[in-house]
């Protein structure tokens, strides 16, 4: 497979920005206290596979995910994922601001379809949308389909959808 050329635009998506994502260190945890999800409770540390998004060239924390591989349901079930407090809707919302950075969720996705390949899982992943605007989003963006009638939040992206999303970050 080709190589990720991870990226997330500035505000107004004038500009690229080069991302990677590395296994979350200590202080990527410890730089949450702003965050919607302090990723220092009890809880979040015993999440498995924790990755941070940071830009490629000053290293700014943009974005972390949790992650486990589901060899019975051959797919990658995202546990987690959240946008660092500069660019995280939910947060601005309340005060009326602006995303500093946009695509961090798409950029975190598009590096789990890569480790669902890896696994030999065809870029099937499955998650929960965390609220109705997140769920919408993620079917209208990522190609989501609900992933049974019980659980409107439990979503899965197929295949197809997930060759579509990392087709924008692969190096030819």
């Amino acid at each position: 497979m080709d190589s990720l050329n991870l990226f997330v635009w500035n505000n107004d998506m004038t500009d690229k920005i080069a991302a990677k994502v590395v296994p979350a260190s200590f202080s990527d945890l410890q730089n949450t206290r702003d965050w919607q999800t302090q990723w220092t409770t009890k809880a979040a540390k015993g999440m498995p596979n924790k990755v941070a998004l940071h830009r490629a060239d000053n290293d700014e924390l943009l974005g972390l995910m949790s992650y486990e591989l589901d060899a019975s349901g051959l797919a990658v079930e995202i546990i987690y994922i959240e946008s660092a407090g500069h660019s995280n809707a939910n947060l601005l919302n309340q005060t009326r601001r602006s995303k500093k950075y946009i695509g961090i969720a798409k950029a975190l996705v598009a590096y789990a379809i890569e480790v669902s390949l890896d696994a030999g899982y065809d870029g099937v992943l499955y998650f929960k949308a965390k609220s109705d605007r997140l769920r919408e989003y993620y079917i209208d963006n990522f190609g989501a389909l609900p992933l049974g009638r019980y659980d409107p939040y439990r979503l899965v992206i197929w295949e197809e959808a997930a060759a579509q999303i990392i087709a924008d970050y692969l190096e030819v």
